[in-house]
């Protein structure tokens, strides 16, 4: 999503490789710039990768995650070292992945999980929080799953750091919209406004109007809509209407249709912003919700007919 849920970016584009981390990393000093490194001896598959992970927080003198973050219905929890590797993720982590347990999860990366570009940005924006060293908040990210669903999340980054202080990796919470509806409008000041925009999403909406809503300023609304969900008014009405487009385009047979459905008007106009956003075209969305429920449909060639 996003890993937003700071800058509420979108997950689904292409994103950037660590180059330029690396490039800043090697001019620390050689002491700290090896105790900042994750390890790179292995693969992220390898036993010896493994075994590295389990030990991470030992090995960096902190504290193991708490047993709570298991106890989580609709926020997940991970924790990765610098390379990208995971080293820990709660319960419903695990569930999420169809995973046994928090064992299973040691020593693989998001490109075991995601398709690649969406694990390239997700990877970009973990070495963004670990070189800057700033915590990214309630980040919208918007993950497409294995099946062609959309997965809306609102993420929260913090790096990690040993007990010299050197950032040895990144944790994180994100916040399934779907499982907890509240995380949209956590703030009561924009209750009515966020509702307004959910009833009128194929209305041309006024922001000045939504201001009066809220009893503020267009510019104190402005800034504080921003501060509060890292998007300006316009950008968040922009992705409510993508949403409801994504769950109008499984059961639609014509994309002009959608795009008239959720106020977009023209369906080159619709593409175009719809891509900008998921990073698919909508007719790219629809063909892999298709492709999704074919292969669930499919038998196993291991049952009999």
């Amino acid at each position: 999503m996003s890993t937003i849920v700071v800058g509420m970016g979108m997950v689904i584009a292409m994103g950037s490789r660590s180059e330029p981390t690396e490039r800043k990393e090697s001019k620390e000093p050689k002491g700290r710039r090896r105790a900042a490194r994750a390890p790179s001896l292995c693969t992220p598959s390898s036993s010896a990768a493994r075994e590295e992970c389990a030990n991470f927080f030992a090995a960096h003198g902190i504290s193991t995650p708490s047993t709570l973050f298991d106890t989580l219905s609709d926020t997940y929890y991970f924790a990765k070292n610098r390379a990208g590797q995971f080293v820990w993720g709660n319960r419903l982590l695990q569930e999420q992945h169809d995973l046994g347990n928090v064992k299973d999860i040691l020593g693989k990366t998001d490109h075991d999980f995601f398709r690649r570009d969406i694990a390239d940005r997700i990877r970009a924006d973990d070495l963004a929080v670990m070189e800057t060293g700033v915590t990214v908040k309630n980040k919208l990210e918007v993950i497409e799953g294995g099946n062609g669903e959309l997965t809306w999340l609102f993420t929260t980054k913090a790096p990690i750091r040993d007990r010299e202080g050197t950032i040895v990796g990144i944790e994180g919470f994100s916040r399934d919209a779907r499982r907890s509806q509240d995380t949209i409008a956590p703030f009561h000041a924009f209750k009515d406004c966020i509702e307004y925009i959910q009833e009128h999403l194929t209305e041309n909406i006024s922001i000045d109007h939504l201001a009066r809503l809220s009893c503020m300023s267009l510019s104190t609304f402005e800034r504080k809509f921003k501060e509060h969900f890292s998007l300006t008014p316009k950008q968040y009405v922009l992705h409510m209407k993508v949403h409801e487009a994504c769950r109008l385009l499984p059961g639609a047979n014509s994309i002009a249709r959608v795009a008239l459905a959720t106020g977009f008007g023209g369906q080159s106009y619709f593409t175009k912003q719809f891509r900008s956003i998921v990073g698919i075209t909508p007719k790219q969305y629809q063909l892999s919700l298709a492709a999704g429920r074919a292969s669930q449909a499919r038998p196993d060639p291991g049952l009999p007919a």
